[in-house]
């Protein structure tokens, strides 16, 4: 079977995986992995080969990048401070931690790979924090640390995993120079990826004004950023990871500016598309390598022995998350305050939320699958299906574990955006339709029908600012009546959709009239459904 033929089976099974994941109660990429390990049993099944390092290029380059794209950079520089103190900080303690505690406890398994395995599952997933934020809108600066650490976990976490694999293939590690080399590598990367995706901005920029904005271009090419930043880090010596991140953040600072909004929406779709896909097919890849992965192992050592190991690698990282969260920011707080010119610690609720909030997804299986099969002299790499088999239980105990329970957890803490997020939303709905209202009025004209056609926005701009204006029970009752509007609108749309459908079924109208009738009904509907209010 081909490349090509064995990626669309991928992808089949994908969707179908996915139909199944709707129906039941745990995550997604639970059932991916367990899909794909099922499967593998077939005999009729093709085997599927994976390519540490092509696994690697496809996956990470895309994921980094559309986290760093989607991490909005205001909020990032205003969390900067307890974001970098995880990405440093928490990133080295689990490292370290889980490291030893494998060493320890592992016979074989040498100290250059336990750290691998401690740096591999020091990122949290940002997909599986960001569903259940986003669902019950946390505080925004919450929700800003959360996102902030996830990707700068992502980036040192990585970086941090590179340096342990040469270590191990080179079986020797010496710290101090380790840590120069991160310190270089690292800022090497920052800058290289700035300047890389400021020079695509200009080239867009460039292209735009030549032969306008054109929505499939400018996608492509967002689409190759991350991999031109990943791939031109190699010659030079310096994080790729650290690059791609960069880059992202960039480019997430720059696009929502410059790109139109039909740009905008297509982008939003391929990426959303591609981030599905991404994360769905490393789990079941997992899936589809774990039997082979358990045949190898189970020839060392006993299920008891790899339920402990699991239960062991995934119960340090929570506790390490746990410690660090809780008496350790308290405790920063009462040594730094000097330093921190007063800042308050956080509320309890929201360092218990975050202490919990550990899941670990797709970054830690990517990287995990990424290690090399063999080492350089053509001998098997130390103690890699050991690795990637605690990474993917690892993920399942966390995603089992604290995925299923943060939502009640947050529930039961009663965490929720303060006023200052309510009033920001209201400032921003009240300017804009301002913003509209006196455009229109000074596009008023004496022509009769002209003046009509205005004459109806106006009222409905002033209606709108009365609603956003008013105090009280006033704005309860305009709340209600918006909430009602906007089902009886839906209701209506789709009632449109069907008389359009069933015109077309009959052969009345044909595709040229269907069709752009059809994407101008499915746009008012999205608009409609994006405008719920809680």
């Amino acid at each position: 079977m081909s490349g090509i033929e064995q990626a669309l089976v991928l992808l089949l099974l994908l969707a179908g995986l996915s139909v199944l994941a709707g129906r039941l109660p745990w995550p997604a990429p639970i059932t991916y992995a367990t899909g794909g390990c099922l499967i593998s049993l077939w005999p009729a099944f093709p085997a599927i080969q994976l390519d540490p390092d092509f696994f690697f290029l496809f996956f990470v380059p895309p994921l980094l990048f559309a986290d760093g794209w989607l991490m909005p950079l205001r909020d990032f520089w205003s969390v900067r401070r307890p974001v970098l103190t995880l990405a440093t900080g928490l990133v080295v303690v689990t490292t370290l931690a889980v490291g030893f505690a494998a060493h320890w406890l592992i016979p074989g398994l040498p100290l250059a790979m336990a750290f691998a395995l401690g740096a591999v599952i020091s990122p949290t997933d940002a997909v599986a924090v960001g569903v259940i934020t986003q669902k019950l809108r946390v505080p925004p600066r919450l929700t800003a640390v959360l996102n902030g650490e996830s990707l700068m976990n992502d980036a040192t976490g990585l970086v941090a995993f590179k340096f342990a694999l040469a270590a191990a293939a080179a079986g020797s590690f010496s710290l101090g120079r380790a840590s120069v080399s991160f310190l270089v590598v690292a800022l090497g990367g920052l800058v290289l990826g700035l300047a890389i995706s400021w020079a695509v901005g200009k080239l867009r920029d460039v292209l735009q004004r030549v032969h306008g904005m054109d929505p499939l271009l400018e996608t492509t090419i967002s689409l190759l950023t991350p991999f031109a930043a990943y791939l031109a880090a190699g010659p030079l010596g310096v994080s790729n990871i650290l690059a791609v991140v960069a880059a992202g953040l960039y480019a997430g600072w720059r696009d929502p500016l410059r790109m139109d909004a039909s740009t905008r929406q297509m982008a939003w779709r391929v990426w959303s598309l591609l981030l599905f896909w991404l994360n769905g097919l490393a789990f079941i890849l997992l899936g589809l390598q774990l039997p082979a992965i358990l045949g190898s192992l189970q020839a060392q050592f006993t299920t008891g022995q790899l339920l402990l190991f699991t239960a062991a690698v995934s119960g340090t990282a929570i506790l390490m998350r746990l410690l660090w969260f809780g008496p350790g920011t308290l405790l920063s707080y009462r040594i730094f305050r000097r330093g921190l010119r007063g800042e308050t610690p956080p509320p309890r609720s929201w360092l218990a939320v975050a202490s919990w909030a550990g899941m670990r997804g797709t970054i830690t299986l990517a990287a995990a699958l990424s290690i090399p099969v063999l080492m350089d002299d053509g001998t098997p790499f130390p103690g890699r299906d050991l690795v990637i088999f605690l990474a993917a239980g690892t993920i399942v105990v966390t995603l089992l574990l604290q995925g299923t329970t943060l939502e009640a957890l947050i529930c039961k803490l009663k965490v929720q955006p303060g006023d200052t997020h309510l009033e920001e939303e209201r400032l921003a709905r009240i300017a804009a339709v301002e913003a509209g209202l006196e455009y229109l009025r000074s596009e008023e004209r004496d022509e009769e029908g002209e003046s009509a056609a205005l004459g109806e926005i106006i009222a409905e701009y002033e209606y709108r600012l009365a609603e956003l204006t008013a105090e009280g029970e006033t704005r309860s009752h305009a709340r209600c009546r918006r909430r009602l509007a906007r089902v009886h609108r839906l209701g209506a749309l789709r009632a449109e959709r069907a008389a359009l459908d069933q015109l077309w079924s009959a052969h009345r109208i044909s595709d040229e009239i269907h069709r752009p009738l059809q994407h101008l009904l499915d746009f008012e509907e999205a608009m409609l459904e994006g405008g719920k209010e809680g």
